[in-house]
């Protein structure tokens, strides 16, 4: 008897979706899931760390790979500095160091989302794939979208995370965006350090600020869904 596992049966799913699907919502099929136990292969924090080195090398060499064969772009930021990963375990993660998927990453960024699918179909056929977050169904509050990826690499079994990206999203991200979400966290910063409730014309601010983000990335979206429908 063989025992086929969720993920197994998802990747399978969302494979043939992608692939068979003409409409210019086909990222909208990609489904969530993730497998029930991920963990790093190292539960000691240094030990973790130190080998996040190699495994690094390792998915950069991947998403260079991807990149190069589905007309890409590669973005290699390199691992999660110490400080940022110890307060993630610290705040987040209840202590586990090997719950800490993100400490080892990179992005790949396409133009067109027919490159993106390409850069997804790539990844999962090629892969371990341990669990898919798609945010392009469902964005964020301000209206970001992205893919998520996370994958155990074949020589490390390190657990990384890969993000998928539009370039024309990914650019309002690091740009107005960062600056925008700057801005709210200075107020929410403000009134926790003197430890009370936003009052209201604080609440207005924030909610215009999110109004703003969310506005940029629904244009630059129709912007992708107008050429997607145009190239169909």
């Amino acid at each position: 008897m063989v025992t086929i596992s969720y993920s197994q049966i998802a990747m399978h799913n969302v494979h043939s979706i992608v692939h068979n699907c003409a409409t210019p919502n086909r990222l909208s099929l990609i489904n969530d899931w993730r497998d029930d136990n991920i963990q790093q292969p190292h539960q000691q924090f240094e030990a973790l760390y130190e080998h996040a080195k190699f495994a690094q090398v390792e998915l950069n060499q991947l998403i260079k790979k991807s990149a190069l064969r589905t007309d890409c772009h590669a973005i290699l930021p390199g691992q999660k500095s110490r400080i940022r990963a110890q307060q993630k375990i610290t705040t987040e993660l209840h202590g586990k160091s090997e719950a800490l998927t993100d400490l080892v990453r990179g992005s790949i960024i396409a133009t067109n989302i027919d490159d993106l699918i390409a850069a997804y179909d790539y990844l999962i056929q090629y892969t371990d794939v341990c669990g898919v977050k798609n945010r392009f169904s469902r964005p964020t509050d301000s209206g970001y979208r992205d893919i998520k990826l996370l994958i155990r690499l074949p020589n490390s079994h390190f657990i990384a995370e890969i993000q998928l990206h539009l370039k024309k999203i990914a650019s309002i991200k690091n740009g107005v965006e960062h600056s925008i979400y700057e801005q709210i966290q200075k107020i929410e910063r403000q009134a926790m350090t003197e430890s009370r409730l936003l009052h209201e014309l604080e609440q207005q601010k924030i909610k215009k600020l999110r109004q703003q983000s969310q506005h940029l990335y629904h244009r630059v979206w129709q912007h992708y869904m107008g050429n997607n429908c145009l190239a169909s």
